[in-house]
């Protein structure tokens, strides 16, 4: 090959190098919101729970007021103890349009009362905001509802639902339709089953029940027909403290005379009057003394 042809040869290859670098540069530019971006918070406070089940969403508006679409990154810093489900979003935004983004933000379990922060910059150097966000311990003791954020587990969970959604201290049917409850995720198979744990042996001596009722899902139609109440004893066994059959209210109340020490309470679903799920919108468990 003659001299002249390699000279060629590397001037092209450079040349190409050079254009695939221009356009990393430009497609990083974009990144950081090449545009008129701009971010809100639509959730400056929050009151997060220290409990498995206890998060709370943080939502962000990104609105794009240009005529061309921008890729940008949110990036999200709690202060401790605070933990949240994301450290960076990134998303691109339409032209003359928004997007709406959600980040979890939990409080450990254990952690103490107070106020906390979160911090939300929208790229790496770009315009910040911040979130306050209060931290309640999880309740315990007499008068408490041990089944409070959890921890909560089922047998299946229905994917427009949330397995926390029946101890997240909303008993209101009404809000059905947001999520809160829990709803089972095999059509028309039973049993299912519904367990909070308590860390720990507790004495207690209520459990409420909600099940779906309202004017939209009146109880008759849609309620658990079937089911058993059971606690776990300290020695491993699972004991039936209620046998519930043809059942047709939303509400049913438990009292436990004597008091009974427990590690968990579950619900064991056999039959609801819908025929198709098993539907808790609340489990309350009770230390009244």
């Amino acid at each position: 090959m003659s001299l002249r042809k390699i000279i060629a040869l590397l001037a092209a290859a450079l040349t190409a190098a050079a254009g695939v670098a221009a356009y990393a540069g430009t497609a990083s530019a974009a990144r950081q919101g090449r545009g008129s971006v701009t971010m809100t918070l639509q959730s400056g406070t929050l009151d997060v729970l220290a409990a498995p089940c206890g998060s709370r969403p943080l939502v962000v508006d990104l609105a794009n007021s240009d005529s061309k679409g921008a890729y940008v990154d949110v990036f999200i810093t709690p202060e401790r103890p605070l933990v949240t489900s994301h450290d960076v979003i990134s998303t691109y935004v339409p032209p003359n349009d928004n997007v709406v983004l959600r980040a979890q933000v939990t409080a450990p379990h254990g952690s103490a009362g107070g106020t906390h922060g979160v911090s939300l910059r929208l790229g790496p150097r770009g315009p910040q905001q911040k979130a306050a966000v209060t931290v309640t311990p999880k309740p315990s003791g007499p008068g408490a509802n041990l089944a409070l954020g959890g921890p909560v587990s089922a047998s299946s969970t229905h994917g427009n639902f949330n397995v926390c959604g029946g101890v997240d201290g909303n008993a209101n049917s009404e809000d059905w339709s947001a999520r809160t409850g829990w709803n089972d995720g095999t059509r028309a198979v039973f049993p299912d089953t519904y367990t909070v744990e308590f860390g720990g042996p507790q004495p207690i001596d209520r459990i409420v029940l909600y099940s779906l009722d309202s004017a939209r899902y009146p109880a008759a139609r849609n309620a658990l027909r079937d089911f058993d109440v059971q606690v776990l004893g300290g020695d491993g066994e699972w004991t039936t403290v209620s046998n519930v059959r043809g059942n047709a209210l939303g509400r049913l109340e438990f009292p436990l005379d004597p008091v009974v020490t427990a590690k968990s309470v579950r619900v064991v679903a056999l039959a609801s009057n819908s025929g198709d799920y098993s539907r808790i919108v609340e489990l309350e468990v009770y230390q009244d003394s």
